[in-house]
């Protein structure tokens, strides 16, 4: 993360130009999936329509128009694009899923990832022609995906594996002492599919409206 503030700082001209210089030396045929700079920040992210862990987009925060810049770079040959350090590499094991017919995304953004117990991955959707494409992201070390702030957290608790879901809709989390959290489920394609939430710090859960509160009582 060091190296990706170093460049953003360094001449931001300077940058602009190389970046100029690459799209149009680079191959006119390759496309890339869309990555929206306003939801992710500034940084280096992965194209989320590349299963070969090569492609990424450079998002440039310009600080006069408060607007974002975005820019497609491919790693060089014998390296990886590792999403957890912003940087090609060459120890990275590609490990991203895309999918073209959506069981997750509803809308442009993040998500968490059904299939992790831990709270330690997540997934991005990106919208192409209609279709969603999900990529599966890894937080940082000693990170957990909060998906009230669609961020990884240091401070976030994972709810873990402890409800299944059996029909749509919002479910009290049995096993928090403090009545935040939830999980909602969802039915696609014919399987459920659980997301867990937290309500905002000054509510609880209620289980009867299955809605945050403040007049709720925690029992």
């Amino acid at each position: 993360m060091c190296f990706i503030r170093e460049v953003q700082t360094i001449a931001m001209a300077a940058i602009r130009i190389s970046i100029a210089v690459g799209l149009i030396l680079g191959s006119a045929s390759e496309v890339y999936s869309q990555v929206n700079c306003t939801a992710t920040g500034a940084g280096r992210f992965p194209d989320p329509g590349d299963t070969t862990c090569k492609r990424y987009t450079f998002c440039v925060r310009d600080s006069a128009t408060s607007t974002y810049q975005s820019y497609n770079y491919t790693c060089p040959t014998t390296s990886l694009f590792n999403p957890n350090t912003g940087v090609c590499t060459t120890n990275y094991v590609c490990n991203t899923t895309t999918t073209t017919t959506s069981s997750v995304c509803t809308t442009d953004g993040f998500v968490a990832d059904p299939n992790s117990t831990d709270c330690t991955s997540y997934v991005q959707c990106v919208s192409v022609n209609g279709v969603f494409i999900e990529t599966v992201l890894t937080c940082p070390t000693n990170t957990f995906y909060d998906p009230d702030t669609t961020l990884c957290e240091l401070g976030y608790s994972c709810p873990g594996p402890t409800f299944s879901c059996t029909a749509a809709g919002r479910f009290a989390n049995t096993a928090d002492e403090t009545c935040q959290s939830y999980f909602m489920c969802v039915l696609v394609t014919g399987t459920y599919v659980q997301y867990n939430y937290t309500c905002p710090t000054t509510s609880l859960f209620n289980p009867i409206t299955r809605l945050c509160t403040i007049s709720y009582t925690c029992t």
